[in-house]
């Protein structure tokens, strides 16, 4: 069996969208996999591309993904499998397949806490992640992250070291190493939680697959911290994904007039809760998990190691003549303007995406729309609406707009 949702999963012009609504349609893996290209057109919203794809029955590449599996120790959990987190289940774009490495927490059970930042990140940033990382761990909650340099790996490291499960979400195979100097740490893991990832083992780290792998970071989450992020960053993708998913969002204040503090504290501006310590996380869920969450107010004193000094990226800091940050022009500008752009060329694309991330694209040729208006013009699920927005946004596809509206991408 889970040969046919490997080999469902490298289906071309699916998406995750695109395999939970068939999935829904014929109720087994198995039934997809057997039925025929008749079925499949009937479907209405499949692509060409995907219809043919699903009708190649060649198992040879799943069989090779589970060879590599079983040489690297990594389990494959499938949505159907009763160890799924309904957690992520409950999302609109659920990963099909999970490979795994290490012992996988009941995160259904745990007050699971999501915690994201910069990778280029000051030495304050550090010490308040790992400080969080442990404090959080220590009043019983379980930290998950994405084990990427910076923010990411010491939050890690800070629940290890209070000697709690933790669990890293990878943009690239669970069995691949990245970056190198989270070597150590990714051992560490496996060996006291575990390692995910929704791609095949042997991917390698591609840019696009981190955008993608922040929806299962917040999906697992009850709440994400997020800790020193610029106004264009990867954990700042992974708040409005918590706050699209219905999470908490924790933001620790940074310092003022620094770039890379800018989207932290905007997001303390926007509503966030601020969080100074573990214990201003932890007490929000006190009433959800009363088993497991206790107040510990421990780890202030920790510091950083001479080897985590030396390994960190220090953000470069402005000149005297850059300290005063360019303002940039009103958002409203960029909502009115749709003339004199070239946007992308919708036709061209739309035989490569998923059925609902065509019909947001087609809503939205010529036109600046809010979510609510895309949502009515697509006559689908506001869900499936707002998860095809993310992903299309994630390929560079969609551009968003203030007031919650969004257009084409302009062309490169």
């Amino acid at each position: 069996m889970l040969r046919y949702w490997i080999w469902l999963t490298t289906r071309d012009s699916l998406g995750c969208v695109g395999i939970r609504e068939l999935l829904g349609r014929f109720g087994t893996v198995e039934a997809v996999y057997l039925a025929g290209r008749g079925e499949y057109e009937s479907e209405g919203g499949l692509g060409a591309r995907a219809v043919e794809s699903l009708c190649d029955k060649d198992l040879s590449v799943a069989d090779e993904i589970l060879g590599r599996c079983d040489k690297a120790n990594l389990r494959v959990l499938t949505a159907q499998d009763a160890a799924y987190p309904r957690r992520l289940a409950a999302l609109a774009d659920p990963p099909a397949v999970l490979y795994y490495a290490g012992t996988l927490p009941d995160f259904d059970a745990e007050p699971v806490i999501g915690m994201v930042g910069a990778r280029s990140a000051s030495a304050y940033g550090l010490v308040c992640a790992k400080r969080l990382g442990y404090q959080i761990a220590a009043c019983g909650g379980v930290v998950i992250s994405g084990a990427a340099r910076g923010i990411d790996a010491m939050s890690l490291t800070g629940a290890l070291t209070a000697g709690r499960p933790t669990a890293a979400v990878l943009g690239c195979g669970a069995d691949v190493v990245y970056p190198n100097s989270s070597r150590c740490l990714l051992e560490d893991i496996r060996t006291n939680g575990c390692i995910l990832s929704e791609f095949p083992p042997g991917t390698q780290p591609l840019p696009q697959n981190f955008p993608i792998r922040n929806r299962i970071i917040s999906g697992l989450s009850v709440g994400v911290v997020v800790v020193e992020a610029s106004r264009r960053s990867g954990a700042l993708i992974t708040a409005r994904l918590a706050l699209e998913q219905g999470r908490d969002v924790f933001a620790v204040p940074g310092n003022i007039g620094l770039d890379y503090c800018a989207g932290s504290n905007q997001l303390l501006k926007d509503g966030a809760i601020l969080a100074e310590c573990g214990w201003d996380v932890m007490q929000e869920y006190e009433r959800l998990f009363p088993q497991k969450i206790h107040r510990t107010v421990l780890g202030a004193d920790l510091t950083l190691s001479e080897n985590e000094l030396r390994e960190r990226s220090e953000p470069r800091r402005p000149g005297v003549a850059a300290t005063v940050e360019k303002l940039p022009e009103c958002d409203k500008k960029d909502v009115d303007k749709t003339k004199n752009k070239d946007y992308i060329d919708v036709q061209a694309v739309i035989g490569s995406v998923s059925r609902d991330e065509a019909a947001v694209l087609t809503a939205l040729e010529g036109k600046n729309l809010s979510a609510d208006d895309i949502i009515e013009a697509c006559q689908l699920p506001a869900s499936n609406v707002l998860a095809a927005l993310t992903l299309l946004e994630v390929r560079g596809l969609v551009k968003r707009l203030p007031a919650r509206r969004f257009s084409l991408a302009e062309k490169s």
